[in-house]
């Protein structure tokens, strides 16, 4: 019985931990007095109603940004997936090597380099990709495909090939066995994927620093670029709207779907 309290106590402690700056950040974004501070000296919701357009318009850069980049992520992934589980080809090992990158290479070390990438681009065709959504697109994609494609690897692991060889014996094309077993089979890993991929982006600071700008500016870099001179109230309010926006989010998901079912869990 000690024994079982004092586990519960850890595992409340570590998630008091995780959670604590997320509660405070909320609670603080009500902070009706004229210094940011906690626990808030009075409640008010006028740091939400004076939320700057850039914020905004950030977030639907970011938003489209993030979605192009899972979906592609996805698109992308699946071939490379099918080639390193089912191949047999010399590049193979270099292939898997070249998705693992992300989790050895710096995002800001990617940055630099897609930014020195653009430069070339444009002395060679002179089409720009700096500040643009596309080369944004292009920058989440070199983390967003292998982040993708190694959630997919993880399911294909389990994957039945019997499946495959009975929907082929009766009768299936190839291609009918892929859209109607293979993918159907891999769909909680393409969906996990997806969304890693889709966080990924949503969140990430370096790559959108050197390839974005302008109009391509994300939300995390205004976030980032606003709190360098102004650490108004209102940066709070963007991230508590986030943060419940990722609540509900999570909430309808498991509603709706079931996010154990989502991710290819079971009990």
């Amino acid at each position: 019985m000690t024994r079982r309290m004092a586990l519960r106590a850890v595992v409340l402690a570590v998630f008091a931990f995780l959670l604590a700056p997320v509660i405070i950040v909320v609670i603080a974004s009500f902070n009706g007095g004229p210094i940011l501070s906690f626990p808030p000296e009075e409640f008010t919701l006028r740091w939400f109603e004076q939320i700057k357009p850039s914020f905004v318009d950030g977030l639907y850069v970011s938003l489209i940004v993030a979605t192009s980049t899972a979906l592609l992520s996805i698109a992308f992934g699946i071939p490379a997936v099918l080639a390193l589980s089912r191949g047999n080809f010399p590049a193979r090992d270099a292939l898997n090597s070249i998705l693992l990158s992300p989790l050895m290479v710096p995002a800001l070390v990617t940055g630099v380099a897609l930014y020195q990438f653009s430069l070339a681009f444009w002395d060679l065709t002179r089409i720009s990709l700096g500040g643009t959504i596309t080369g944004l697109i292009i920058g989440h994609l070199t983390f967003g495909i292998p982040f993708a494609a190694r959630a997919m690897l993880a399911g294909h692991a389990r994957f039945d090939y019997a499946l495959e060889e009975a929907a082929l014996n009766l009768g299936a094309t190839p291609m009918q066995t892929f859209w109607r077993v293979t993918i159907p089979v891999l769909r909680p890993s393409i969906i996990s994927g997806g969304i890693f991929a889709f966080v990924m982006s949503l969140d990430d600071v370096p790559i959108a620093l050197f390839m974005g700008g302008g109009n391509a500016t994300t939300l995390p870099v205004r976030i980032f670029t606003t709190i360098e001179f102004d650490f108004s109230g209102d940066v709070m309010a963007v991230a508590a709207v986030i943060v419940v926006a990722s609540v509900v989010l999570m909430l309808l998901l498991d509603r709706l779907v079931g996010i154990e079912q989502l991710f290819g869990a079971r009990h």
